[in-house]
């Protein structure tokens, strides 16, 4: 159903009565004991706040799609069928839908947009795969997953065997990778290696009697008694591990201190910069909450900064977030002389991390450019018998086109580097019939095929085939209504990264609010703002994530540009 976009429209709120209709609808459909549920369970099932939108794809489907708060797809519908769950539903509810077992093998075919054939199951078989029954395809590797939603086209129960019989036994309406998987753009959501099929039922309560009812009774008033005594503890604790504003105060300045004394610093240095690769790194080690300006007196890292510039600490220039620091106080001085060093949280982020650099090698993501071959190349891939709607890799394309020159025997004798050109390579390169170098010609024999490109997760060998060149991730530093200098960035989701992911990765980071929200110039391309000039943080953060760094660009707009006197 989902083999291509279903172009939803913009998502809204459901209204409470809508959702309570839509978790009894749902409870009703799949047999699902309502009321022996907890509230936790049914939001699991239907979230509190649920939102909706119509969709009309190219294949001619039609219906509406129920998302999360996160706009993740929840159920979808068409418009005359029942609701059905998605992959992200069933993961955490796997007891809703009856399974039926396939080979892996199988899986990755259902993905290419197959339905399940008979002689593709395993029995033995759920008595509740009957004919007309929404079911959850898995495999005999992760048996508890559900890889596949589909409706069962026979009465499969019925089955002891499949070895010589045919037909379809389930047609797939959702799986993995598909349109309807791809919607979910805003948050990681990992597939699970292994779930919990039991249903959370709620524990039936113990008859009462006279001395039941007193126990029962002495039991509660002992339990109360102790979560009260517990939640005194926790009071307790937590008060006595809460930090005051002035200690917190006291761990930035020592922070500031041990930078000064231990790092070697390239100035002037923007104040961003500073904070994130001397400041949070190096202060003493302590609860990750507090790790954060705004937990301060100062509040904002410019108060802070020009609070130590009147310490003589350091001498800053510049506003806001244009602030820099162009001087640091003498190592020499008795402040510095005294400072005893502390641990830091660098230290203990990069404990056991003796080498770094092959973690880093190893986390990178690889980008393997693809090509598929034009219409006029249709006689060449005949002739080197190579399949022709296949994708291919430079070395595997330049490897056929050496088979076909030494095929056709097209090597000058005269000059061994140059080629002579037949009719069926003058068609897929344009060149004239006369000897030509080798490299030219295989480069107008890519130039006739059409680029494509995959981005591999470490560790995996698959991953999605996208049309075009690989784009390259854009940072962007401007400024903004006067003074206000923000940083953009676009490009990223071919990448693996999650535009809510790289928000709140941002806002913690850069110590700054972000949004989310569609490029001005391309509305298809989400862009994640953030504020203050961040432009090297970002890129060492997605340098983190395994982008290559040949595919990040930056842009810095927000540098002041001094008139000539």
């Amino acid at each position: 159903m989902f083999k291509k976009d279903p172009q939803p429209k913009a998502s809204a709120n459901i209204k409470n009565s809508e959702r309570r209709k839509l978790v009894e609808n749902v409870c009703k459909l799949y047999g699902i004991p309502q009321d022996k549920l907890d509230k936790e369970a049914i939001n699991k099932l239907v979230p509190s706040e649920t939102k909706l939108a119509s969709f009309k794809s190219i294949q001619g489907f039609s219906g509406s799609i129920y998302y999360d708060e996160n706009e993740t797809p929840i159920w979808f519908k068409t418009r005359d069928s029942q609701v059905y769950p998605s992959l992200f539903t069933v993961w955490r509810n796997p007891y809703v839908l009856p399974l039926i077992k396939t080979h892996p093998h199988v899986i990755e075919i259902l993905e290419g947009g197959a339905d399940l054939m008979l002689p593709g199951t395993i029995p033995p078989f759920n008595p509740r795969l009957v004919k007309g029954a929404i079911v959850g395809v898995v495999d005999t590797a992760h048996p508890t997953v559900i890889k596949g939603v589909g409706i069962c086209k026979m009465d499969i129960s019925s089955f002891d065997r499949v070895i010589g019989t045919t037909g379809v036994a389930v047609e797939l309406l959702h799986t993995i990778n598909d349109q309807l998987y791809k919607l979910n753009k805003l948050v990681d959501i990992d597939i699970p290696e292994e779930v919990d099929l039991a249903t959370p039922i709620i524990p039936e309560e113990p008859q009462d009697d006279e001395d039941g009812a007193d126990t029962q009774e002495q039991t509660d008033a002992q339990s109360i008694d102790k979560e009260e005594g517990e939640d005194d503890v926790d009071s307790l604790a937590s008060e006595i591990a809460e930090l005051t504003v002035e200690e917190i105060d006291n761990f930035f300045t020592r922070s500031l201190l041990q930078t000064i004394k231990t790092e070697t610093i390239e100035l002037p240095i923007t104040a961003s910069n500073f904070m994130a690769s001397y400041i949070y790194k190096n202060l003493p080690v302590l609860d990750p909450s507090y790790c954060n300006i705004k937990k301060t007196s100062w509040k904002k890292t410019a108060k802070f900064l020009k609070a130590m510039d009147k310490q003589k600490y350091i001498q800053v220039k510049g506003k806001d977030e244009d602030l820099s620091i162009i001087k640091l106080m003498d190592n020499k001085l008795p402040i510095l002389e005294n400072f005893v060093t502390h641990r830091t949280m660098g230290s203990k982020t990069s404990k056991g991390n003796k080498d770094p650099t092959p973690s880093k090698k190893a986390n990178e993501l690889s980008i393997v450019q693809l090509y598929k071959p034009g219409n006029k190349s249709r006689m060449f891939f005949n002739k080197v018998d190579a399949p022709f709607s296949d994708l291919y890799t430079t070395v595997e394309l330049r490897s056929l086109f050496e088979k076909y020159v030494k095929l056709k025997d097209l090597v000058n004798p005269n000059d061994k580097k140059t080629i002579r050109i037949d009719d069926d390579l003058k068609s897929c390169t344009n060149l004239g019939p006369q000897a030509t170098p080798r490299d030219k010609v295989f480069k107008a024999f890519l130039t006739n095929c059409s680029p494509h490109f995959l981005v591999v997760k470490p560790g995996e060998t698959k991953g999605e085939v996208y049309k075009g060149e690989p784009p390259k991730i854009s940072i962007i530093t401007e400024t903004k209504i006067g003074r206000k200098v923000i940083t953009r960035v676009s490009n990223f989701e071919n990448y693996h990264i999650k535009p809510h992911v790289l928000a709140e990765e941002l806002r913690i980071k850069c110590s700054g609010s972000s949004t989310i929200g569609q490029m001005v110039q391309n509305p298809k391309i989400t862009e994640v703002t953030v504020q203050g000039p961040h432009g090297k943080l970002i890129m060492d953060l997605l340098k983190e994530k395994g982008v290559p760094t040949t595919f990040i660009e930056f842009e810095n707009k927000a540098k002041s540009k001094k008139k000539r006197a």
